[in-house]
């Protein structure tokens, strides 16, 4: 199954950033939105873990398949709970995308040897997000979507706690799949 595996993760790729193009090539102005930013990541990373694995048969290390899966899923969360725009290939980027990497991780990625510490890889990416969108907001005074939410919204003190808690989430949501796919391999 290890050798099927990189050709899935080139196909993953291939589907994570052609689908994020093909959502917002009509518009440059939302490609620096989380949605675009993440999808465009976890297809250069599934890409670069494809290209290891033709050189040298390794894998990247596993907390990295989980922040990537974390930071997908929470699009797939937000579409549930805000209904993010369903349109064309956003239901690609918002709903099949998210599942199909779920369905890939739980079948693929074993968790069993990284321990929870690991599982705080999950809030680098989003927090780096935000710095950028911060940034970015101070530079040209517009703001990313959904860090819009947080820094247009709010002033002082108030994002900071904000972003702490969207952290703390995200970290819970890593640490509740890692449990999950190690209690899965334990049962095989």
């Amino acid at each position: 199954m290890s050798k099927i595996r990189k050709y899935i993760e080139l196909v993953l790729s291939v589907l994570f950033i052609i689908s994020v193009i093909l959502g917002y090539y009509k518009d440059v102005s939302h490609m620096s939105e989380y949605c675009f930013t993440s999808g465009i990541l976890v297809g250069a990373i599934f890409f670069i873990s494809f290209l290891q694995q033709q050189k040298n048969g390794k894998l990247l290390n596993s907390c990295i398949y989980l922040a990537c899966l974390t930071d997908i899923f929470v699009i797939f969360i937000a579409t549930v709970v805000i209904r993010l725009n369903l349109d064309g290939a956003f239901w690609f980027i918002h709903i099949i995308n998210p599942i199909i990497l779920a369905v890939y991780w739980f079948i693929f990625c074993d968790q069993r040897t990284m321990n929870w510490k690991g599982t705080f890889s999950v809030v680098v990416f989003p927090l780096l997000y935000m710095l950028f969108a911060f940034i970015l907001f101070k530079i040209s005074g517009s703001c990313p979507f959904p860090a819009s939410l947080i820094f247009m919204d709010y002033s002082g003190i108030v994002p900071i706690i904000i972003i702490f808690v969207l952290a703390i989430i995200l970290w819970v949501l890593g640490y509740i799949l890692h449990m999950l796919n190690k209690l899965i391999r334990r049962n095989k």
